[in-house]
């Protein structure tokens, strides 16, 4: 992990003393900081832009790092239960939630029934 600048460290402890600075553990030690104020933007947006690209037949957009960073926590289903406190947001889920708690890997669900992801819808 490279090292941080005195001013980035700064901010992120400014953000933590205001509460808007969340993390989780690490399976390799060590903490993954975000922004709790935007991590649930930023998960609803991706499951937005996902499920519209399902819909369009196209590529998916990247996951965020945040996503990225969750298959390697250490404890996953409480950090995605704390992503998702109502659980209701795991509906909305780009990926296999089951796969992500259990083996930490990013597996594509389809939002679209009967249409495997990056399909393109066919002609009418």
């Amino acid at each position: 992990m490279p090292l941080m600048g005195p001013r980035r460290r700064l901010q992120r402890l400014e953000k933590a003393v205001q509460g808007k600075l969340g993390y989780f553990e690490l399976q390799e030690g060590g903490r993954y900081w975000f922004d709790s104020c935007n991590a649930h933007i930023e998960l609803f947006g991706h499951a937005m832009n996902s499920l519209t690209a399902d819909y369009m037949g196209e590529p998916r957009p990247d996951p965020p790092e945040i996503l990225r960073a969750l298959t390697r926590a250490k404890d996953r289903k409480a950090t995605l239960e704390e992503l998702y406190p109502t659980g209701g947001g795991m509906l909305l889920s780009a990926y296999e939630v089951e796969a992500l708690v259990e083996c930490g890997e990013l597996v594509p669900r389809s939002f679209v029934a009967g249409r495997d992801v990056g399909k393109r819808p066919e002609d009418l």
